[in-house]
Parts: C-alpha cells; structure tokens; sequence
C-alpha cells in the first residue's frame, strides 16, 4: 500500500522519529452537535435546549491515522521492541496533548489515544492504526506573523496586531473563529482595555492574560487608555 509523504507530531516527537509512515487511508470523523431536548408535556416534537447559552455544542472528533513500520515478523524481537516504544510514546499522556498533522499547517488538536492502536504483523513490515480522540475545535494561534513563507491565503487573516498607545485608540481585531477566545495582552506600562460594551481591564507589563478578556467571533473594537506600547495574540478555535 501506498505512503503519504507527511506524518504528525505527539507528545513532543514527529512520527518520522519512530520510522513510522502514514498510510494514504488516513480517516477523520467531524465533530458532531450535542443536542439536549425535552419533552414538553401535552406538546408535540421535543424542545430544544441546546443553544441556551448562544452557541452550539459538539462531540468529540476522531482522527485515525494507519501507519507503516519497517519491521515485521522475520525479526519478532525488533518488532515488539519498536511497538513497545511506539505505544509508550502514544499512550503515555495523561488527558489531551497537542497533535499536529503535517497535512494541516498551522493548526493543531488536542488529543489522546484511548482506544488501543491495532497491529497488524506481516513477515518484513507491519501495520499500526492508531485512533485519536480530539476536543471538537482545531487550534489556530494568532501572533500578527505575516512571513510570507507562512502566511496561508485560505485560513489566515493580516490584520494588525500591535500599536504604540498615547491617550486614546480604538483598534479593531478580527476572530476569525467560531466561538469566543481569550486574549492575550503584552505591554511596557499600564494600560485600560475596553472590549465592546465589557467593563474596562487593565493590563500591565507582569499580566498577559486574564480569562474575562474574550474577542467574540467576528470583529472586536478594542478601546485602549494610556501611553505605551501594546501587542494582542490568541488561539482561534475553528470546527
């Protein structure tokens, strides 16, 4: 069978470490939405509970990836020293990890092996499927790099991402994801930031980030107070 020319990163190492190849039947199942209803009594049809706070729920999606590694049989004792190592890598995290597939730069899952890896041995080369369980979203990290080398036309946005603050400005930052992130915010001395309607926040040199700053999906008018230099980055979270 045919290998793709890529592999993905787990737990700190690149399948290329182990000698693993992916197979071109790599699988992916989307994520599913979570629906709570109720039975409403002397009603017909169920009611919809499932947008009560404003957003959509989903499952978890899996990634399965069928892998090829250049030992098989002849030498049994090679063959379960490498599945030994390969396994102790996949399964030895404790809750979700980050995986990045080479096959989608720039994004990335949290993940984690729950179902046991399949093997299947052969006589100079075996097979071993390994099945990820992901958190519904994809990652995408937004820090304002626009290297060209990087920059991918479809799914990123060059939007300005720092600014040098005297008195007032208001700056519009765009999250291009689907649901509401944390912001991260460094600066060079104390500073106000208003998002929306939201109560002001102030940032200084020693705080970054606090969890009540969210950019909601879309455009965002951050309102800034001060004098000083300021920078925003945040991790988008696409289905």
């Amino acid at each position: 069978m045919p290998t793709s020319d890529y592999g993905f990163t787990f737990n700190g190492h690149h399948s290329s470490e182990f000698g693993i190849k992916v197979l071109n039947t790599k699988s992916m199942t989307l994520p599913a939405k979570t629906k709570v209803t109720v039975q409403v009594p002397y009603a017909s049809g169920l009611l919809d509970l499932s947008g009560a706070y404003g957003n959509n729920a989903f499952g978890e999606r899996s990634i399965v990836f069928p892998c090829e590694i250049k030992v098989g049989y002849n030498n049994m004792n090679m063959l379960y020293a490498k599945i030994e190592q390969i396994v102790n890598w996949l399964t030895s995290p404790t809750g979700k990890t980050k995986l990045v597939d080479d096959a989608l730069p720039g994004f990335y899952y949290m993940a984690e092996v729950q179902n046991a890896p399949t093997i299947q041995e052969k006589s100079v080369y075996s097979t071993i499927s390994v099945e990820f369980t992901c958190y519904p979203y994809r990652f995408h990290e937004v820090s304002g790099n626009d290297i060209w080398d990087l920059f991918d036309f479809e799914t990123d946005l060059a939007q300005e991402l720092s600014y040098a603050v005297s008195g007032v400005k208001n700056l519009p930052l765009i999250n291009s994801g689907t649901t509401n992130v944390s912001l991260t915010v460094t600066c060079d001395s104390k500073l106000s930031v208003k998002i929306g309607n939201n109560d002001p926040t102030t940032f200084s040199p020693e705080d970054s980030e606090q969890d009540e700053v969210e950019l909601q999906p879309g455009i965002n008018i951050i309102r800034v107070v001060g004098n000083g230099n300021i920078a925003f980055s945040w991790v988008e979270e696409a289905i």
